[in-house]
């Protein structure tokens, strides 16, 4: 039986690995021009900007990114999904050399159960100080702090001075539990996401017998992480996901962007309280 694809741009794409990066045929083109947007918006992209994209999945951004980034750019993508990453060496890099896609074999409960590496030992594929760009969607909100601590060190190694972090999050203080765990008629919210189960200290599971499936961190916690990971929130808050309520948000998640900090500006930051917008 052939394998069914899906005609996006030129590429003809494997549903099996559509439904893996996220999503469905009917929303991949609004979800990856979406990002470009968030990325527009919120990073500011150069045509000769260097790009790491982590969970990079079959190259939904990396589509979109061929037509901004030009041959003095350069866009590394890696994922944990040998077949994702197959299918992109073969269709994406063929075409611009300055895309290059490397696989992990990390453990991942859900795409990656037999893995043999640990998400705390993952050295990212880039020199120091020579990324302006790292992306991240939907990657930190099913790890845990160990690996996220992790990863936040690696993207200050390698990110340079004036270079940004655009992540994805759920971040559950007060206002965003009370609006996910309130029913109407019986109904829970509608991206069933309650976060009912505490993990550890500021640490919220939403399954106990799928604990990777969605992970939420409070205020306190997520700062503590940046604290250890030597980045800081670029432009002091956070902007609201639809996933906690809020309706005008530009994204399913919680989006923040993260930059290099000193020890005095992250301490001066974890004093502050977290602010959010829902823009």
């Amino acid at each position: 039986m052939d394998r069914a694809t899906f005609d996006y741009r030129g590429y003809k794409i494997p549903i099996d690995l559509i439904h893996l990066t996220g999503g469905g045929v009917d929303d991949w083109d609004a979800i990856s021009v979406g990002h470009v947007d968030l990325y527009r918006r919120y990073t500011p992209l150069h045509s000769d900007h260097v790009v790491l994209e982590v969970g990079c999945g079959v190259g939904r951004d990396a589509i979109q990114l061929v037509d901004i980034l030009s041959e003095r750019g350069r866009y590394i993508g890696f994922d944990i999904i040998l077949p994702s990453i197959d299918w992109a060496q073969q269709n994406i890099s063929t075409q611009y050399s300055n895309f290059e896609f490397v696989y992990f074999d990390v453990e991942s409960q859900i795409h990656n159960p037999g893995g043999e590496i640990d998400s705390a030992d993952v050295r990212l594929p880039a020199e120091d100080a020579s990324v302006d760009r790292i992306f991240l969607h939907s990657v930190f909100t099913h790890m845990f702090a160990k690996g996220i601590v992790h990863y936040l060190k690696e993207f200050r190694r390698v990110l340079k001075p004036d270079g940004l972090v655009l992540a994805s999050f759920f971040i559950v203080d007060e206002i965003a539990l009370r609006m996910v765990r309130t029913t109407d008629g019986g109904k829970q919210h509608r991206h069933q996401l309650s976060f009912e189960h505490k993990r550890e200290p500021g640490c919220f599971i939403n399954d106990l017998k799928f604990p990777e499936g969605a992970v939420a961190y409070t205020p306190l916690k997520l700062k503590a992480m940046l604290f250890q990971g030597g980045l800081g929130i670029h432009g002091r808050h956070v902007h609201r996901g639809v996933w906690s309520g809020v309706q005008d948000a530009s994204n399913g998640q919680d989006i923040i962007v993260l930059e290099q900090a000193s020890t005095i500006e992250r301490i001066v930051q974890l004093a502050e309280p977290l602010r959010f917008t829902g823009r």
